[in-house]
């Protein structure tokens, strides 16, 4: 008999495993947190973003992306694009000072940040390999109802995961009021982007 329990509990314990290593959307979370974020608008869009991934991957679409190797491309170099792009905007706000940071609150009817926020959680490729490419595989391996109870642990994973993240940085945010701790928070994130993006056009530029 098929043990579901333990099929949940391989999701979870993999999927925390990938989390707990932050990548560029964890980076962009921690400082929309830092803003005074909803808390629960940050954990929904971004673990929401993971469910969405892991099902795609479950699907098979990582297998499909082996298959034609010019989408793959494609969807690289768009990644690419879109770290690069968040990597001159913090790097910008790093030099001359971030008017969202010296203010969070005065902006509440702003919805931009979540717009960023789901570009770069469903079109950062880093976040293609933890969760479609390499949970996706995984749970598609499995037989179709451990498959489901797998996608379901990797997901409860992603909750507590951001949960325990964006918690974080509401209690780091007390310490990070000046301008000068602001700027030292937007140049991380800026070189984390632009790594991440030198990172996947090294490996673009290998396969073309």
């Amino acid at each position: 008999m098929l043990d579901l329990s333990a099929a949940a509990m391989q999701g979870f314990l993999l999927a925390l495993g990938l989390f707990i290593c932050p990548g560029p959307k964890d980076v962009l979370v921690f400082r929309e947190a830092l803003l005074g974020r909803s808390r629960a608008t940050l954990v929904a869009i971004s673990s929401g973003s993971d469910l969405v991934l892991i099902a795609v991957g479950v699907l098979g679409v990582s297998a499909a992306l082996e298959t034609f190797p010019a989408l793959q491309v494609l969807l690289q170099a768009a990644g690419v694009a879109l770290l690069t792009g968040h990597a001159l905007q913090a790097a910008r706000a790093a030099a001359l000072g971030s008017a969202d940071a010296l203010a969070p609150a005065a902006q509440p009817c702003d919805r931009r940040w979540i717009r960023r926020l789901l570009a770069m959680s469903l079109g950062n490729p880093a976040s293609w390999l933890d969760t479609m490419v390499i949970l996706g595989s995984v749970g598609a391996a499995l037989p179709a109802t451990a498959s489901l109870t797998f996608s379901a642990g990797a997901f409860l994973a992603s909750i507590v995961w951001f949960t325990a993240w964006v918690a974080l940085a509401r209690g780091a945010s007390h310490w990070l009021i000046s301008s000068r701790s602001w700027r030292m928070v937007d140049a991380v994130t800026a070189m984390a982007m632009l790594g991440m993006a030198l990172w996947l056009l090294t490996d673009l530029v290998a396969r073309v």
